[in-house]
């Protein structure tokens, strides 16, 4: 395994999750960071892993002509493709694969959460058929580790003009 754990494994089941979710969390996040893992060695010979795209990137070379919110749905996660928080792209990979372990407690936590249903939906900002994330990098992490297909969230859309 690439990364090792310095979490104490009593912690997260004395912070009110049962051991069982916390087993679970910890067998959820070693499948993801053994993809992130393996990930990193075929870029050894692919190149470079694949970037969260960065939603200021796209908006620096658009005009807003819309903002409207479109409530809470069901989101399929493989068009979550991006971030709208300024340096989530160095703490996951397109994929929203940990790059790195400093944030392996919160994200144990949040799987912990997640397998007990206690997760609020996450904030998404939508480009087209590309969605941001606003809030709710490591939900989103959790749910694709997991296999999951669709994430609850709340949905902004942008509607946007390029500019020339």
């Amino acid at each position: 395994m690439y990364a090792t754990s310095a979490l104490n494994p009593h912690a997260l089941a004395q912070s009110g999750y049962t051991q069982r979710s916390t087993s679970q969390a910890a067998q959820l996040y070693a499948r993801s960071d053994r993809r992130s893992w393996t990930d990193k060695v075929k870029s050894i010979f692919r190149g470079p892993a694949k970037q969260l795209l960065e939603l200021n990137a796209v908006l620096a070379t658009s005009t807003v002509l819309n903002s409207q919110f479109a409530g809470v749905q069901q989101v399929a996660v493989s068009q979550i493709r991006g971030t709208g928080s300024k340096g989530r792209g160095q703490d996951f990979d397109a994929d929203f694969n940990l790059l790195n372990t400093r944030n392996e407690a919160r994200w144990l936590s949040v799987a912990s959460a997640w397998q007990q249903g206690k997760v609020a939906p996450v904030s998404l900002i939508q480009v087209g058929n590309t969605y941001f994330v606003q809030d709710g990098h490591h939900r989103v992490s959790v749910v694709r580790a997991a296999g999951q297909d669709e994430i609850e969230a709340e949905v902004t859309v942008l509607e946007l003009e390029a500019e020339q």
